[in-house]
Parts: C-alpha cells; sequence; structure tokens
C-alpha cells in the first residue's frame, strides 16, 4: 500500500533540475543530490525553475507529485503519474455501479468525520459553545447528509474560527491560505486515487461534469479542518507570505490519527483512499477516516527541504 517516499520539497529560488543516478539534482552555487525514492512531493513556487524532460519522467516513475504555482503563489497546476492499476477496468465497472445506498452511507459518514474534525478543532480553541452546536449536528447527520447539516455547521465553525464576518467567499489572505492548503492535499488525494485504480471524475456527492476531481473533492472533507488549524496558528494578517506557504506544505509532514494509530499525513491519506476502494469494491466494509487529535498538527515528523 504504502511507497516509501517521505520528503516534501519546496522550491521557490531559481535553480535547474536535473537526475542522476536515482537522484534529483537541484543545479545552483553548489549541486545539491536527493534521491528520488526519498521524495513524495515536490512544489514548484517560481517561474525560474527549469526541468529536463528527461528529469519528469523519472518524477513518473517514482511516482512523485510536482505541483506547479501562479504569480500569486498559489497552486495552479499538478503532475501526477498515471500509477496504472492492475484491476484498473475491473475496478472502474464496480465505481460506476457504486449504489445508491452505499453511496449515502460513505457520504454520511464523511460529514459525519468532518464535521466531528471541525468541532474537535473549536475544542482545542475553546470555543465550546459553538462546538457543542456542531457536535449535535454531527450526531444528527442522516443518509447522505440529507438535511445538509455540513453546511450548517460551516456556518457556525469559519465565525467562530476567524472571526465574526468572516466569510470564505471574501477575497482575504486567510482565504488564500485556506485555497492553498486545500489544493496541496486535493492533489494528493486525487493521487492515491489514481493509484488505487478509482477514477478522480467519479463522486460520490460532487457530480461537476467539468471537474476531473469529484472524488477528491468528496474525500478532502475530513481534511479540510487539518489545513484550517494550521491556518490559524499561522495568523495571517496582511499576505500569505512564503514562510506562511512552506508551513502549509509542511502540513504533509505532520501526523495523522486514523483508527487509534498516527501516520504520517500523507500516508493516512493512503489509508484513507484504499480502505474507500475497498469499500466501493466489496473487499471491505471498515472506512478509515482521519481524526483531528490535539497532538495531529503537532511537531513534524518527517524532514523537508525549503529552498534547498
Amino acid at each position: 500500500m504504502f511507497d516509501e517516499a517521505f520528503r516534501t520539497l519546496f522550491m521557490s529560488k531559481p535553480a535547474k533540475l536535473s537526475h542522476k543516478n536515482n537522484n534529483l539534482i537541484i543545479h545552483g552555487k553548489e549541486d545539491i543530490g536527493i534521491p528520488l525514492r526519498d521524495i513524495h512531493t515536490i512544489v514548484i513556487d517560481t517561474p525560474q525553475i527549469t526541468l529536463t524532460s528527461s528529469l519528469m519522467k523519472e518524477l513518473a516513475q517514482y511516482k512523485i507529485l510536482v505541483f506547479f504555482c501562479d504569480d500569486s503563489h498559489l497552486p495552479s497546476g499538478v503532475f501526477s503519474p498515471f500509477l496504472a492499476h492492475y484491476r484498473s477496468s475491473a475496478i472502474l465497472d464496480l465505481q460506476i455501479h457504486f449504489s445508491k445506498q452505499n453511496k449515502s452511507i460513505l457520504w454520511q459518514k464523511i460529514i459525519q468525520a468532518k464535521i466531528q474534525n471541525q468541532t474537535n478543532l473549536l475544542m482545542q480553541e475553546n470555543k465550546t459553545s459553538t462546538a457543542t452546536k456542531l457536535q449535535a449536528l454531527q450526531k444528527a447527520v442522516k443518509l447522505a447528509d440529507g438535511t445538509n447539516n455540513e453546511a450548517k455547521a460551516s456556518a457556525l465553525y469559519f465565525p467562530s474560527l476567524f472571526g465574526r464576518g468572516f466569510s470564505r467567499k471574501d477575497f482575504s489572505p486567510i482565504n488564500a491560505a485556506l485555497n492553498y492548503g486545500y489544493a496541496i492535499i486535493r492533489g494528493c488525494i486525487a493521487r492515491n486515487l489514481v493509484g488505487s485504480g478509482l477514477i478522480p471524475s467519479l463522486g460520490i456527492f460532487h457530480s461537476n461534469q467539468f471537474n476531473p476531481f469529484n472524488l477528491a473533492d468528496d474525500l478532502i472533507e475530513p481534511y479540510r479542518p487539518f489545513v484550517d488549524s494550521r491556518v490559524l496558528a499561522l495568523r495571517i494578517e496582511n499576505e500569505l507570505t512564503l514562510s506562511h506557504r512552506v508551513e502549509l506544505v509542511n502540513l504533509l509532514n505532520t501526523k495523522v490519527l486514523l483508527q487509534g494509530k498516527f501516520y504520517p499525513f500523507h500516508r493516512s491519506i493512503t489509508r484513507m483512499v484504499w480502505s474507500i476502494s475497498n469499500f466501493i469494491c466489496d473487499r471491505g466494509k471498515m472506512i478509515e477516516l482521519p481524526i483531528l487529535d490535539k497532538e495531529s498538527n503537532g511537531r513534524e515528523v518527517y524532514e523537508s527541504f525549503s529552498d534547498v
């Protein structure tokens, strides 16, 4: 299930990237080599990075995810390897014919986990009154979230967390940070979906015909509060700075509680996706979803590179 990669690279300075002897080579004042097998994700946050086509081929072979950022430093594109699954056509058939009843059950569990994590974060921030209201909404989530408790919870959650008057529709540094973090997690989920044989465009709840990542947008929901927690801790005021962006990418190196055990963030995504693939393919009933614990966003457990 797991690959051995554990490093996240954040590139914000001019450099040429190539490869040699199974290493990523960063050409600068001094050349730096990093084993390709160690790299999970690369974020390229400057237009002054040059990559060779031969390197791109190697990145695909080593299943390395690469994000490209626009002039506003927000992720605007992602390079993800195909990660062909040996039963892709069989899994596609099962995904297409996934029953409405099981979709309803799965979406109920996803929204319950999301609201529970929002509740946990509010409790950590001593927002007890709002947390109690969310807890009641979490317990009342019906199949397919038929009463839209997700939206009701969010309407209470965001103003309580980021201040009265805060709206996710506003153009603000906080929303820019949230969108940045969500985009990184979304890309990691999409990578794992392809590796599991699932088609990212076939969602459970999201069904936009122009969205190639509907299923990733479904599965990111329980992870959003992890991003929210990191953004809150950064105390962003005027703009989303380079150091803020590095900290958001570093979220991939923190630990997440899943089924009573802590995993590196990106490996928790792998476990979640495979459990959902098993559920869709009728290979198992256990759905593993992340829990935001007080230690979840603590110390970084694996090395990350910034401006290497």
